[in-house]
């Protein structure tokens, strides 16, 4: 085990751990099944609740970011949007159409807010130079963590009914669950470095001046602009494939739910093992390098489902895509830690959040609206035009 690896290191990781569980569970799988098949909703509004909670948290995770720079506690919001995010999720299988919909776009506002402060706290546990290696431990652990509750899943599933209510209530609790016990150790044993301290009117005043001078000077920081341009379009894409993920093999494979299960635990696997090797070159190569040929495979993935849509070919597709998206998000968290100065580094991370946070409404809607004027080739097509624009401006970085 490499010495850096310690009690922090993996308290830090288990939280990814809790983090990617959660995310497929309930935002990814059986939300949407929830508000369509059990309680009569539709597509519309499951993607109006998606989005507009993607919106929200956008507009909120600079400021949160900006705050807890200037306060130095990054642990309070860590803690109380994790409970919160459990809470809700555990209680919207009991809800009707309405305030589910409400319920699930509040659970992804917070869960969406926790993400970003997570990721500010890598600052209090490595050095800088090894912050692609945490990066990819902490995706990687992550995507064993969604295999891990997919196996806790499937014979709660096999029990209650792959087709019942109970199945999908099931699920709920063991996100929340899931989610809680595993952030645990990130609460107990890495606590916030003290900083110098600042009451709430003075930290949000900070905040809120921070902000401006980091859109103001947007235009004299080249390599974050050209980033968060460049993320922004890769984003749509890659957003796009995991709201989508599903039906595409639904309707393209023929896919139930219960076969779903193990080819997506293949995919979070090859996630895992891109994510932790893409973090190790990163730290070699470079963030930029690594995110240039994440995104070629991906254009080659796309192309590769335009002509051949099989079983295998989707198995195989979905292996890569797997490994690249591990990738994709292991080196945008070491290239914002690399590039950002220290003491706005939750801040920045809280712009590419937003960044990526707007690009989860526009790329599901492009797609979703092309699929039903013309089908999957011409939605997959746009998916490849994005990646080509976000490849066009990240080549445009010539170092970092």
């Amino acid at each position: 085990m490499p010495n850096w690896i310690n009690k922090k290191v993996i308290a830090w990781s288990l939280y990814d751990f809790a983090d990617t569980a959660f995310s497929a569970l309930f935002i990814t799988f059986f939300f949407p099944v929830l508000i369509k098949v059990y309680l009569g909703g539709n597509e519309l509004q499951i993607g109006l609740a998606m989005g507009l909670s993607v919106f929200i948290a956008a507009l909120l995770v600079p400021l949160i970011g900006a705050m807890s720079d200037a306060s130095g506690k990054r642990m309070p919001v860590l803690v109380i949007t994790a409970f919160l995010t459990a809470g809700i999720a555990a209680s919207t299988g009991y809800a009707g159409l309405f305030l589910a919909l409400v319920l699930g776009l509040l659970a992804n506002i917070t869960h969406l807010i926790s993400k970003d402060v997570y990721d500010a706290k890598m600052i209090d546990i490595v050095p800088r130079q090894l912050f692609g290696s945490l990066s990819g431990l902490g995706v990687a652990v992550g995507y064993f963590g969604t295999i891990t509750s997919l196996a806790i899943a499937y014979p709660m599933f096999s029990y209650f009914g792959w087709e019942s209510l109970g199945s999908i209530r099931a699920a709920f609790w063991e996100a929340g669950i899931f989610y809680i016990l595993f952030s645990l150790p990130l609460f107990l044993f890495v606590p916030d470095i003290p900083r110098p301290t600042r009451s709430l009117s003075e930290s949000l005043k900070s905040g809120l001046r921070e902000i401006k001078k980091t859109i103001a000077s947007l235009r004299h920081t080249p390599v974050l602009a050209k980033f968060l341009a460049s993320s922004f379009f890769y984003n749509n894409a890659m957003n796009t494939v995991i709201v989508f993920l599903f039906l595409y093999g639904q309707q393209e494979i023929g896919l139930s739910i219960r076969q779903f299960f193990p080819v997506f635990a293949i995919m979070a696997l090859a996630a895992a093992i891109g994510s932790y090797i893409s973090g190790k070159l990163s730290d070699k190569f470079g963030p930029i390098t690594m995110i240039k040929l994440a995104l070629y495979v991906w254009i080659v993935i796309i192309i590769y489902l335009l002509f051949i849509t099989t079983y295998a070919s989707f198995l195989i597709a979905g292996i890569l895509g797997g490994a690249v998206l591990g990738a994709i998000w292991t080196l945008n968290r070491h290239l914002i830690a690399v590039i950002s100065p220290e003491h706005k580094i939750a801040e920045w991370f809280g712009f590419e959040g937003l960044t990526e946070k707007f690009s989860g409404v526009i790329g599901p809607v492009v797609f979703g609206y092309l699929v039903t004027v013309s089908g999957y080739p011409a939605a997959l097509i746009s998916m490849i035009i994005f990646f080509l624009i976000g490849l066009g401006f990240i080549r445009t970085i010539r170092h970092v």
